[in-house]
């Protein structure tokens, strides 16, 4: 998968990037960049799916459709996650004084690109 690596390497080259991981709907982690020692990649990957299935329920009760990006404020940091298709999930976790309003540009417009490179 070179091209997911140069593309998950992109997008941790955005200012406050520490991880960027690519998991599948089910929680299993198929890819992530960073400091593998810092992050227990496989049990975040596993908590990222009903974060984003919360995401969903809340904008279908509200009328405005399913998420497709969820930004979390943590005490420590932020943590993103795009719903890249239906069966794959990306997260990306960066510093707490790290702006990410780059990278959620980015997302948005990769979003299908990136889903196809997994």
């Amino acid at each position: 998968m070179p091209a997911l690596d140069t593309a998950l390497a992109s997008l941790a080259a955005h200012p406050g990037v520490e991880h960027v991981l690519v998991l599948g709907r089910d929680g299993l982690l198929i890819a992530h960049t960073g400091d593998a020692a810092g992050l227990d990649a496989e049990t975040v990957s596993a908590m990222v799916p009903g974060l984003a299935g919360a995401a969903t329920a809340l904008g279908r009760a509200a009328g405005q459709g399913a998420a497709q990006t969820v930004a979390v404020r943590l005490d420590e940091g932020v943590a993103i996650v795009a719903l890249l298709s239906a069966e794959v999930l990306l997260a990306v976790l960066l510093r707490g004084d790290a702006g990410f309003a780059p990278l959620l540009r980015e997302l948005s417009r990769r979003r299908g690109e990136l889903a196809g490179l997994v």
